[in-house]
């Protein structure tokens, strides 16, 4: 959906010359929020109440209109959060209602700047092939799996291929050594099959923070 509406505290007054229609289109460092990786936007308004006031990237990957407002300057801040819900993207911005009229605004969110952890850009291969060669399709990540290649944290899966890398990076991981897993999924008729998991994680890789640790993950036909 291109936009939500969303209802201020005067949403159901009509819109007279006191009052106007405030609308807000929305990228993420100039690209749309999936391709920016947010899967939420929360939408904050100085003062105001907003209902609902966070959203998932699906349900309104474009903007939104924030319903009627009197006229006067209303500061708006628009966040941007991945998955796991840490800010990813943020900016507020002072935006002006106009009475008596549609107010439309396009706001480009940059990047949080996060020096507190660190990013691995994960690349794989399957039994020494790459995703097409192996047929793997969509791709689970673990963080800080045991010995085996089991439990840690679940980090998501994402397609085997994307970006037009074999891999995915791995956002928001605290500084100091950390090991990976994935599992290799081919999706079928009846759903996504285990194809290939690691079984023996390499030795643990040093994430810093602020930076990005290029880790290489290889995965093996089960058991």
């Amino acid at each position: 959906m291109r936009r939500i509406l969303m209802l201020s505290l005067i949403a159901a007054a009509a819109c007279g010359p006191s009052s106007g229609e405030l609308e807000v289109d929305w990228t993420f460092d100039g690209v749309s929020c999936a391709e920016a990786g947010v899967a939420f936007i929360q939408i904050d308004i100085a003062n105001e109440v907003l209902s609902p006031n966070e959203f998932t990237c699906q349900e309104a990957s474009l903007g939104a209109n924030l319903g009627v407002y009197y006229a006067g300057d209303y500061q708006l801040t628009v966040t941007g959060l991945d998955a796991g819900g840490f800010i990813t993207h943020q900016a507020t911005q002072t935006l002006r209602v106009v009475g008596g009229k549609k107010n439309a605004y396009a706001v480009d969110v940059p990047q949080v700047s996060n020096t507190t952890t660190g990013k691995a850009n994960l690349t794989w291969k399957f039994d020494g092939m790459v995703c097409t060669a192996a047929n793997v399709n969509k791709v689970t990540v673990l963080v800080d799996p045991d010995a085996n290649g089991n439990g840690g944290v679940n980090a998501g899966t994402v397609g085997c291929n994307e970006a037009g890398y074999d891999g995915t990076p791995v956002k928001n991981l605290t500084p100091g050594p950390h090991t990976f897993a994935i599992l290799g999924l081919r999706t079928l008729s009846d759903g996504d099959h285990l194809i290939y998991r690691t079984h023996h994680p390499a030795a643990p890789a040093t994430i810093v923070a602020g930076a990005i640790t290029d880790v290489f993950v290889s995965a093996e036909s089960p058991p």
